[in-house]
């Protein structure tokens, strides 16, 4: 035990533990040797290193017991208790550090999930189906996406997902067109017509003369080329709007905006 906790133990702590365990044991190999056993010394030996192994031990147990307890605080603190996925809190926390360290040669996508017609959901079938649907969509988009993309509950039946480092159309067809139809299946078998909008906003770089990436920046529509970071704000802000813009005229299906760079 001392030994995994080399790291943990700066040098004089980890050298007087073991010496207080090795110096004694060493000790009375040598006076066996040299003069023959003395059981006193030697009961007094064994006895100290049981104390010593006894406290030790206690002592590993109660490391173990508060880091368990901590990991799961610091677990109920970040995820939400109902789907598993990270809360709005701690989702904004990782979004915003990697938005934070993107520069022009980065890609993602990041996207608002929403369930249709919630309410009418919950009012027709009750709030225990409405719930079931909501840990149904967080467990299809947390078998479809990769474990490094970041999915969190924004609360309510709204769900954001950051895929990172791709801006690909074709991965964002491919997946979103196995979402839907594992929810289509899923609503199917249950007799119960639930289906989602999704607004995407979309953070790519396009390959220009000299085999060089630049950002794409289609802010607004003005088709300039710039560099620089990624407004996580704007881009949660496109991503709504795609899926405001989705719901009132194509429920069901999903919305792309791209987004420029600051």
């Amino acid at each position: 035990m001392l030994i995994s906790y080399r790291k943990n133990l700066d040098r004089i702590t980890f050298l007087s533990m073991m010496s207080f365990f090795v110096l004694p044991v060493l000790a009375t190999i040598y006076q066996a040797l040299a003069y023959g056993f003395s059981l006193q010394c030697l009961a007094i030996v064994i006895s100290t290193q049981i104390m010593f192994i006894m406290d030790t031990v206690e002592l590993n147990m109660r490391f173990y017991s508060q880091q368990a307890a901590y990991e799961k605080a610091r677990y109920k603190a970040e995820h939400d208790g109902m789907t598993g996925l990270l809360n709005k809190e701690a989702g904004y926390k990782r979004m915003r550090k990697y938005f934070g360290l993107m520069d022009s040669y980065d890609e993602a996508m990041l996207m608002f999930v929403d369930i249709d017609d919630f309410k009418t959901i919950n009012d027709t079938y009750g709030h225990t189906v409405g719930d079931f649907w909501i840990r149904e969509v967080a467990s299809q988009l947390r078998h479809i996406y990769w474990q490094d993309d970041i999915i969190c509950r924004y609360g309510g039946d709204e769900f954001i997902v950051l895929i990172r480092n791709t801006a690909s159309e074709q991965v964002l067809e491919t997946t979103l067109g196995m979402f839907f139809q594992q929810l289509t299946r899923a609503s199917e078998q249950r007799g119960q017509d639930v289906h989602c909008s999704v607004g995407v906003c979309r953070i790519a770089a396009i390959r220009i003369s000299g085999n060089r990436d630049i950002s794409r920046n289609t802010d607004g529509g003005n088709g300039e080329d710039t560099r620089g970071g990624v407004d996580f704000g704007q881009c949660v802000k496109q991503a709504d709007l795609a899926l405001y813009e989705i719901k009132r005229f194509n429920k069901g299906t999903f919305n792309v905006y791209n987004s420029g760079r600051s």
